[in-house]
């Protein structure tokens, strides 16, 4: 059971250009306030506003938050993705997300970035958002249609499989924040029907459901890094009590679901705390690094039933912001329960 609890633990999607001629002036300021500004280059821009090539200055990037150590590598990984805009994924913080998810290199962050818009195009987000809730726009290629600094989505399922997923999922985004704007992520591992779920051939369900999870995740992190200027992280928290030594054989589930998140959502969570773990959890925990990034490793604590100063210390939390089940006020119902599938 430990084992799967660490598991667990570590699981918290083409670039394009557009035409610039055909864009409305005022469209040039949404750049503006996203951290970019019009300069004129030899090369690297992909559009031009009234004569004028758009591209990612240094200036642009350090005024949207993007720490100066680092800038000069933001710069170089607009100019190689052809970004203009804030989407795909390409405002300074979302970039400065894959740049640090690919230990710092920019040729693999580039990568990452060009494999996540492929991704995020073929999986259909656009009509998986919608299915799974409101307020969230998106385009046919998953990036997003409205205000890349505002996001507003909120659960409400429309579908019977988005529904069947929300009365037997595990997790959800609690709708307040921690003091310093980061979403708060609640998984509670050790209540889905694990056997059901296989039983029913429902994992693909599951993780459909999952991918709008980190989906909400990604763009209400971005959203806030894009208001504050600096780059905003979930704090999740996964719950392992319940979680028994049974749900073993399901392991290949959770590792499914690390490699999808591993893959297509760079530097979702700033730390995962896993509270109410088995004694043992710890030191069974190093079976499961080689799954990890050292980055990855770097963010995890497991906790046990007297979880409140550890809490406080490795996520900045107070107790008061967890569900009223782990001690604290917000809303139980915010967090999938798990119901058993018949």
């Amino acid at each position: 059971a430990a084992v799967g609890v660490a598991t667990a633990a570590v699981a918290a999607c083409h670039g394009f250009s557009l035409v610039a001629e055909a864009l409305p002036a005022s469209f040039t300021l949404g750049f503006r306030k996203l951290g970019w500004k019009g300069m004129r280059v030899s090369r690297g821009a992909v559009g031009t506003v009234d004569g004028t090539m758009l591209a990612l200055s240094r200036d642009a990037a350090l005024e949207a938050g993007v720490p100066e150590d680092s800038v000069e590598e933001i710069v170089r990984l607009a100019a190689d993705l052809g970004a203009l805009g804030a989407e795909p994924l390409s405002d300074p913080l979302t970039l400065l997300r894959f740049y640090n998810a690919r230990g710092e290199e920019v040729d693999a962050a580039a990568d990452m970035h060009r494999d996540t818009t492929a991704w995020r195009a073929d999986y259909c987000l656009s009509d998986l958002m919608s299915a799974h809730g409101e307020g969230g726009d998106y385009k046919s290629d998953g990036s997003r249609s409205g205000e890349s600094s505002e996001w507003s989505w909120h659960t409400k399922p429309s579908t019977p499989e988005a529904q069947f997923a929300s009365r037997h999922g595990f997790f959800g985004r609690l709708s307040q924040p921690s003091p310093d704007n980061e979403p708060i992520l609640v998984w509670r591992i050790g209540s889905p029907d694990y056997a059901g779920i296989v039983r029913e051939n429902v994992v693909d369900v599951f993780l459909r459901a999952w991918v709008v999870h980190m989906e909400d995740a990604l763009q209400a992190s971005r959203a806030a890094s894009l208001r504050d200027r600096r780059l905003i992280r979930a704090r999740l928290v996964v719950d392992a009590r319940d979680f028994s030594l049974g749900n073993l054989r399901y392991l290949w589930v959770l590792r499914k679901i690390i490699s999808l998140g591993k893959q297509y959502y760079p530097e979702v969570t700033a730390s995962v705390t896993v509270v109410r773990a088995p004694s043992i959890a710890a030191q069974l925990y190093k079976l499961v690094r080689p799954l990890l990034t050292p980055l990855m490793e770097q963010k995890i604590s497991i906790l046990g039933e007297n979880f409140e100063d550890g809490l406080l210390k490795h996520s900045g939390l107070q107790l008061s912001a967890l569900p009223i089940a782990l001690g604290g006020s917000a809303p139980d119902d915010e967090v999938g329960a798990g119901e058993p599938i018949p």
